[in-house]
């Protein structure tokens, strides 16, 4: 009954951990294919800087921003075309809820 009972517990060890071997295995390369990928978007994504509202996401051509009413607490949430260096994005904001005005200005960050 012993041997039985050991014969079981390492096939189970074994039925789980081969697995999760397999998993983590598969995660580091995922992990590193994402790392290439980031290397080449950042190289081509601008970095922005956005005032009186939050960046989400930003892509080469559409960029996506969160803004928040400072009165009421409102959210939005705007897709709008990646600004270049020569031509940032401003916009007069009103709020839906409460009418109240914000300025937004989405702009590349200057190179130090």
């Amino acid at each position: 009954m012993t041997s039985r009972r050991l014969f079981i517990g390492k096939l189970l060890t074994l039925a789980i951990a081969a697995p999760l071997i397999c998993v983590a295995k598969d995660k580091t390369v995922v992990k590193a294919e994402k790392e290439e990928g980031t290397k080449k978007t950042k190289a081509s994504v601008p970095k922005l800087v956005v005032t009186g509202a939050t960046l989400v996401e930003c892509g080469e051509k559409q960029t996506k921003i969160t803004i928040k009413c400072a009165k009421c607490g409102y959210k939005a949430t705007l897709e709008i075309d990646t600004p270049t260096a020569d031509q940032p994005y401003t916009l007069e904001w009103k709020c839906p809820k409460c009418g109240n005005k914000q300025n937004i200005k989405v702009e590349v960050a200057k190179a130090e």
